[in-house]
């Protein structure tokens, strides 16, 4: 079974670039198991080992009895033990949720909170029996080739060393290197959609199949090989119509319609951290076609549309607003922030230059040659400051302007311009100030581009 765990670990890069293992402990054969194989392989990994264990406090006593031997274990084996206590019950009727649904995210909540530095994962007791349970379970409630891609053997910085090996398989190894561990007594009884499936469904199929389990981790395993290509296909997509506010609405629309469920889906669950389920992306997908829109996912999740922008937001928590150095620009120098790319070069009108198109190019790249001095400063927008726009002989607040233009809070302190005290001389996807202009055979090409360093 060791050799089965190492070629795991090997096949996904588990262990690539850590240094220290934090095991999810229950105090069942699983975790027990894979608490002795990550000490045992410590030493040729080079890692260290600790543990974590959460106290759902749901089943009394011997939640109490789970808690304590779990405290125990380590103590025997110099593991240092993250403890969490939480009253589940309590807050799972507090958010109005399933105690399952609670349960785990208080869970992942707290293994989160303990693998924040980059050089430590967590590693949990998930194996070969509970992937076929879960694809059993994932079909019955319906799903798509995620659900029958069943538990990822990586996430993140959650790693499934045991995902291979079959709930027997590990019980004969506690038992043959005499591994201590408690029985949850939830798990004998079919009160919970899985232990249904464990305890009725699978030993049902077994008559048909007896190696219906493995046949069930092989249908995983080929969903999960077109999940991970259909994956790179959709962050493609999300980089290529990436904006600064979200997601462009046109460009995602322009992509083939078949993979855009996908999309929505993947970038749910990198801003919100959750699984959209299809009746979500029916509707944001709508809501793209109509151009509006909001949607409430989940407590405070919420999508929206504005103007041609897919947005995904925490309601109630506003975003940090990003941060740029104010600099005295230097021609022919990059600079980059929020994703883009900003470069102020020196040009001279040449006979068929395609830069010689000054009336096309005046508003938005060009200014006088003279613009960038020791006075003049790249930065954000400020109290104050104030725009003559080029041809329309008068001079407002960039405040006012940027009300005028529609142009989203957030996005206002993603553009930079160039300003002389609050004298603003050039702003992002606005253009030149009428006394930038250039005035002479030479002038600055002002470039701002999506950044893929």
């Amino acid at each position: 079974m060791l050799d089965k765990i190492r070629e795991t670990i090997g096949s996904y890069g588990m262990l690539d670039g850590k240094s220290r293992v934090i095991v999810a402990l229950s105090g069942g054969a699983d975790s027990m198991c894979l608490l002795n194989v990550m000490k045992t392989l410590s030493s040729e990994y080079s890692f260290e080992v600790d543990a974590a264990h959460v106290n759902h406090c749901l089943r009394g006593e011997e939640s109490e009895r789970d808690n304590s031997f779990v405290r125990e274990e380590c103590k025997k084996r110099n593991v240092i033990l993250h403890e969490k206590r939480v009253d589940i019950a309590a807050l799972a009727a507090q958010r109005k949720q399933g105690l399952e649904e609670c349960g785990r995210e208080e869970r992942y909540d707290f293994f989160a909170h303990l693998a924040e530095n980059e050089n430590t994962v967590i590693a949990t007791a998930h194996t070969a029996s509970d992937n076929a349970e879960t694809v059993l379970l994932n079909i019955t409630r319906g799903c798509g080739i995620d659900g029958l891609s069943g538990i990822p053997p990586i996430r993140g910085n959650i790693i499934r060393p045991l995902i291979g090996c079959t709930r027997k398989e590990i019980e004969q190894y506690c038992l043959d290197n005499k591994i201590p561990f408690v029985t949850d007594s939830t798990n004998l009884t079919d009160d919970y959609a899985r232990n249904k499936i464990r305890l009725n469904v699978l030993p049902e199929l077994m008559k048909i199949n007896p190696g219906v389990d493995k046949a069930i981790n092989r249908l995983s395993s080929v969903a999960h090989t077109e999940r991970r290509y259909i994956g790179e296909q959709v962050r493609r997509i999300l980089d290529k119509h990436k904006t600064s506010c979200g997601y462009s609405v046109s460009g995602l629309l322009g992509e083939n319609e078949n993979i855009l469920p996908d999309v929505i889906r993947a970038a749910a669950e990198m801003s919100f951290g959750i699984t959209a389920e299809k009746r979500h992306t029916d509707i944001i997908l709508k809501m793209m076609k109509n151009c509006s829109g909001a949607l409430q996912i989940r407590r405070s999740c919420i999508v929206k549309i504005n103007k041609d922008d897919l947005i995904f937001e925490k309601k109630g928590q506003p975003k940090e607003k990003p941060f740029f150095e104010p600099i005295q620009p230097e021609a022919d120098r990059d600079y980059y922030f929020c994703g883009k790319k900003y470069r102020f070069s020196r040009k001279k009108y040449e006979k068929n230059s395609t830069d010689n198109k000054i009336n096309k190019k005046l508003l938005y790249l060009m200014l006088d040659c003279d613009i960038l001095s020791c006075d003049t400063v790249l930065r954000q927008r400020q109290s104050g400051d104030h725009f003559r726009p080029y041809g329309r002989n008068c001079t407002k607040s960039v405040k006012k302007l940027f009300t005028e233009l529609k142009i989203p809070g957030q996005k206002r302190d993603e553009l930079l311009l160039l300003a002389r005290g609050s004298e603003v001389l050039w702003i992002e996807g606005i253009g030149s100030a009428e006394n930038a202009v250039p005035d002479s055979s030479s002038y600055i090409l002002a470039e701002v581009g999506e950044n893929y360093e």
